[in-house]
């Protein structure tokens, strides 16, 4: 008797299920039979564990006992046999079956398998309490297993049949069919009972055709396609292959496998018809299309069609198969094949243009890559002739337009339809003083402050597609002063007449309106000229004997000096008036040297000084550098700054104070600023001033300011009038060192 399982045996291993107890009570013969019979027997815990096992099982699995027991029952079954005996005891179990009967694969020690019959049973107690499975286990018979293999190969030929997704028929020879699988009824519309019993030329049968349907089918050894009726009446088309069925070496039939090739054909058929159209659109097209490959080192064209290729003078045959050198002349094949070493190294969008035969043509390469690798490049062809010839004439046109842009005189700017900075060209950056680069995407800084409703006005008129033309205004410089322009702008539009920005050409006027003021000035002077000499010559003769006169009796009449006095002043400001007339009337040359305008200043307010006291007035002098000599008439200069200086002091009612300042202003130009308190001049009547017999003051002629501007312009200098009303006034005199063609100049 076995001692690993003795019930008696307590010092055995632990005994989970109890079942030394529960054996301990059966009859001896059981026990007898457990140990001593042929057959393998085990008994197995409701958990699927070995209990207890004879020798038979034991050599039936190659394991010992204590390999076994106490080991779960499916680690020695393959995962689906398992599975399959779990399922087996929950049947057990539940009471639905008493016994079941198996074959299964068992896993020996040795990792082999071996088929065995498994015979299960549920042991119950009396009150039909689950106790334990007792399994009876045994190899099956040479015969059972041989029975097995075969059920099993018809097993995997019926499913080789029937699952089979191309349709099989089998028939004999004379064509009668036999069966047919499923996928054939798919193919065909018809079941199986249907066509089972009947020939293949029931069904089969081809129009127009003399010869017997199933001879033809029978005796085909090569894959053969027929067109036959679907049940459903459609035309359908078989790719069909003969497999003779051979039993004991004879022919006693044939396998007849089928696939619906229709669709197949279709699509071949729509293949062919794409294909061509493919060819006709590429040898039709405008352009050429081509690619190339390389072999042994060289580029080989293998394919090139297309209507550019025709205009260039070659044909399919002179380029496939070809390299570059046969094609090309050497130096244009030369510098394609970089292009193309760039493309065959896997480089995206390569383009390049070339012209041969007047032709010019762009190409874009594009590689055709498989696995990782460049295995081939197609290019794109299209004639730019006539592009390149537009863009010849737009970039002279350009050239052109830029030229004239650049090398104007007036001042040219581009905006956006936010009235934004696009571009502006040298001239504008030159009157306006600001860089183009402080001007882009910014509002245009140069309207003044008190121009705002202009500035609103003139972009209210462009936006409603309007010109202006020739508007005269003001506008601001980079620096704060004002400049006079006359402005032109217009909408810009684009092809459909939509706006889409704004250009303006602003002309700096201020010479032209200095011009056309200094003519006005010239006709009055002129007339005032001829009507001084007129009126001098006329006047001062009896002046003269007048004034003689009255000095002959001033010495006789006693006690009326006075009244002398008065009329001898009179007279002398008669006469002062008639000298400023011929000044007018007779020009006089100014004779220049090299004087010190140091010393000129100085003695004219030594001169002025008494009078400036006089009058409750500070004169003061100051030089802010150093001043150069410079090149001048020394007598004009002084009767300048005089005729200036009593001008200030003549402005100031009570008491005040003039500053004479000197400074250099860049190298050669020295400044002379005279700024007094006074009383200010309207701003209306500063562009008056210097105008023959205008004059602010009650007994002026206004001829002494015009001489300033004289003498200043005969310097080549120029002269400015700042004043506010109530304030005073600021004269700057601009001076050049060293004024060129003074031997020419004269003063009226």
């Amino acid at each position: 008797m076995n001692r690993v399982n003795n019930p008696l045996d307590h010092s055995n291993r632990a005994d989970p299920d109890n079942i030394q107890g529960l054996l301990s009570g059966t009859e001896p013969s059981f026990a007898a039979v457990f140990e001593f019979t042929t057959m393998g027997i085990a008994i197995i815990s409701l958990s699927g564990l070995w209990l207890r096992v004879n020798n038979p099982l034991c050599a039936l699995t190659g394991y010992m006992e204590e390999e076994l027991v106490f080991k779960e029952i499916h680690a020695f079954f393959p995962p689906e046999e398992a599975e399959n005996l779990e399922q087996c005891f929950a049947h057990l179990l539940s009471g639905e079956i008493d016994t079941v009967q198996l074959e299964k694969k068992v896993i020996q020690k040795d990792r082999t398998t071996a088929w065995v019959e498994f015979r299960i049973s549920l042991i119950r107690d009396l009150h039909r309490v689950p106790l334990y499975y007792l399994s009876q286990i045994s190899y099956l018979s040479q015969k059972t297993e041989m029975e097995r293999k075969l059920a099993e190969s018809e097993q995997r030929y019926k499913s080789l049949i029937e699952h089979n997704p191309a349709g099989i028929l089998t028939c004999d020879l004379k064509g009668m069919i036999r069966s047919l699988n499923p996928a054939m009824e798919r193919i065909l519309g018809f079941e199986e009972g249907e066509m089972v019993g009947k020939t293949i030329n029931d069904f089969w049968k081809q129009e127009n055709q003399a010869y017997d349907t199933v001879d033809s089918i029978v005796s085909n050894t090569d894959n053969y396609m027929l067109r036959v009726k679907h049940k459903n009446g459609e035309k359908i088309e078989l790719g069909l292959k003969n497999v003779p069925i051979i039993v004991d070496g004879r022919n006693e039939g044939i396998y007849v496998i089928a696939r619906d090739i229709t669709q197949h054909n279709k699509d071949r058929e729509s293949l062919r018809v794409a294909q061509q159209d493919l060819h006709d659109t590429v040898r039709r097209q405008q352009g050429m299309t081509m690619k190339f490959r390389k072999m042994q080192g060289t580029f080989i064209h293998t394919l090139c069609d297309g209507e550019l290729l025709y205009r260039l003078g070659f044909k399919p045959s002179n380029i496939l198969g070809n390299h570059l050198y046969e094609i090309w002349p050497y130096p244009l094949a030369a510098n394609i094949e970089t292009y193309y070493r760039k493309a065959w190294n896997g480089e995206e969008n390569v383009m390049y243009e070339a012209t041969f035969r007047g032709i010019t043509y762009l190409t874009s390469l594009r590689p055709i890559v498989e696995n990782g690798r460049v295995v081939e490049v197609i290019g794109s062809c299209v004639d730019i002739t006539e592009r390149k010839q537009m863009e010849t004439e737009l970039r002279e046109t350009k050239d052109l337009l830029e030229s004239f842009i650049s090398n104007t005189t007036d001042a040219i700017c581009v905006l956006d339809l936010q009235a934004r900075v696009m571009s502006v060209n040298g001239a504008y950056e030159q009157i306006f003083g600001w860089h183009q680069s402080e001007l882009l995407s910014k509002p245009l800084p140069i309207y003044p402050d008190f121009m705002e409703e202009q500035r609103k006005e003139i972009y209210d008129m462009l936006k409603a597609g309007k010109q202006i033309s020739g508007l005269e205004t003001v506008r601001l410089r980079k620096d704060g002063q004002l400049v006079h322009v006359s402005v032109t702008k217009t909408p810009i539009k684009n092809e459909k007449g939509e706006i889409i920005g704004f250009a303006g050409i602003t002309r700096d006027i201020t010479e032209r309106n200095r011009t056309e003021e200094l003519l006005r000035k010239s006709d009055k002077l002129s007339v005032a000229g001829q009507l001084a000499a007129g009126l001098a010559h006329e006047i001062r003769n009896p002046l003269t004997s007048l004034r003689g006169f009255l000095q002959l009796l001033q010495n006789d009449v006693k006690g009326k000096q006075h009244y002398f006095d008065i009329m001898l002043s009179e007279l002398d400001r008669i006469n002062f008036i008639v000298s400023e007339f011929l000044v007018i009337a007779k020009p006089e040359a100014i004779h220049y040297k090299q004087s010190d305008l140091k010393d000129i200043l100085q003695s004219v307010t030594a001169l002025l000084d008494t009078q400036a006291v006089l009058c409750n007035v500070g004169l003061l002098l100051e030089f802010e550098t150093e001043i150069p000599q410079l090149v001048c008439s020394e007598m004009h200069l002084k009767q300048l700054f005089i005729n200036l200086v009593k001008n200030a002091i003549e402005a100031i009612p009570k008491e005040g104070q003039i500053k004479l300042t000197v400074s250099m202003q860049g190298d050669n130009l020295i400044r002379v600023r005279t700024e007094d308190n006074g009383c200010g001049i309207p701003e209306d009547r500063l562009k008056q001033l210097g105008e023959p017999f205008y004059t602010t003051k009650e007994k002026g002629t206004g001829l002494g300011l015009m001489m300033c501007f004289k003498i200043v312009e005969a310097h080549n200098g120029t002269m400015t009038i700042q004043s506010h009303l109530g304030e005073g006034t600021a004269i700057d005199v601009f001076l050049p060192t060293q004024p060129s063609g003074q031997s020419i100049k004269e003063l009226p």
